[in-house]
């Protein structure tokens, strides 16, 4: 059973909006765009497992998927969780295409296109902390003593994993996504044990949900970029051309002549992922690119938006109907 599913996280969003908000030419825009990618190959791969774990029972498997716990040393994360009565299992999900060499004294390369070299961290001690910390958190916050077990899954099934050496120094928990399903069922085959019931353990499942913690860090602070680098104005839903004008109570685009009644959403979202959840006239003027404040007020105010203060210092919190978390 899917305890916790897959999330498009609020970081992945961020970089979607500020890679919007950038101008090409911008200092920053190819760290941003190469975070960004790195992002979306990461949630690749981790979607990537979600069709073997169909085939689990799920009458005896809770999955939870992209844990951030906090404990006394910050907050550790786990791409993917499944919790059973006999034992825990971490799935660490690597996103390694082309060939995969371990080496000795725990070095890893990655061969990619044009032959080129990347070297990686070892994931099995990066595995074996993530277990260390929840076995310490379960510990600590619930008395729970369970044998917790991990995988480093490799996801796409065309990587090569090789060895330097003719001893084979490949950890076995490494495999591929293609056998994780059997390993699964034969680590469950082994652990004959039963250390929690079915109900206490669907309690222990919804307690790691209420304790996951997304991370909220400033993406502007991250890329040292200021709010007034940032392209204001609606863009066009049809064309992607910025800014819109305000006409007759829509917007329009002098590009393409779409006009558009809701298009300032989408830029209003922009600003909540990018500056902050609370939004002034003043500040909705400048990034909606309209002069009247008196326009910007019918806006706000017909959204419903919850109203903070009055007259000149009130702020209008934004939240939103939409598909993602706010």
């Amino acid at each position: 059973m899917i305890v916790k599913k897959y999330e498009k996280s609020l970081e992945l969003w961020q970089l979607e909006a500020l890679d919007r908000r950038l101008i090409p030419m911008h200092p920053e825009k190819g760290s941003v765009q190469k975070s960004l990618k790195n992002k979306r190959t990461g949630v690749k791969g981790e979607k990537e497992i979600a069709y073997p774990l169909r085939f689990l029972d799920e009458q005896k498997y809770f999955i939870l998927h992209n844990l951030r716990i906090a404990d006394e040393q910050g907050y550790f994360q786990i791409d993917t969780l499944i919790l059973s009565t006999t034992y825990i299992l971490i799935l660490e999900v690597k996103n390694w295409y082309g060939t995969v060499i371990f080496g000795e004294n725990g070095q890893v390369t990655r061969i990619g296109d044009e032959n080129n070299e990347e070297g990686f961290d070892n994931p099995i001690p990066q595995a074996k902390l993530q277990r260390h910390r929840l076995q310490r958190w379960l510990r600590l916050q619930y008395d729970i003593e369970i044998p917790i077990n991990f995988f480093v899954v490799i996801s796409f099934p065309s990587t090569i994993i090789k060895s330097t050496t003719s001893q084979n120094l490949i950890p076995k928990e490494v495999i591929h996504k293609n056998d994780l399903y059997f390993k699964i069922e034969a680590l469950s085959k082994k652990s004959a044990v039963t250390y929690m019931e079915k109900e206490p353990l669907m309690n222990l499942a919804k307690r790691l949900v209420a304790a996951h913690k997304p991370k909220d860090k400033s993406i502007l602070d991250r890329f040292r970029i200021t709010k007034n680098e940032l392209m204001k104005g609606v863009f066009c839903p049809k064309c992607g051309a910025v800014p819109m004008v305000r006409d007759k109570r829509k917007w329009l685009c002098c590009t393409c002549k779409y006009g558009s009644i809701k298009a300032h959403m989408p830029t209003l979202i922009d600003y909540k992922l990018l500056i902050g959840d609370r939004i002034s006239n003043g500040d909705a003027r400048e990034f909606l690119q309209v002069e009247s404040p008196y326009v910007v007020k019918g806006l706000l105010k017909k959204e419903d938006f919850i109203r903070i203060g009055e007259k000149s210092t009130r702020l209008y919190e934004l939240k939103f109907n939409s598909n993602w978390n706010n």
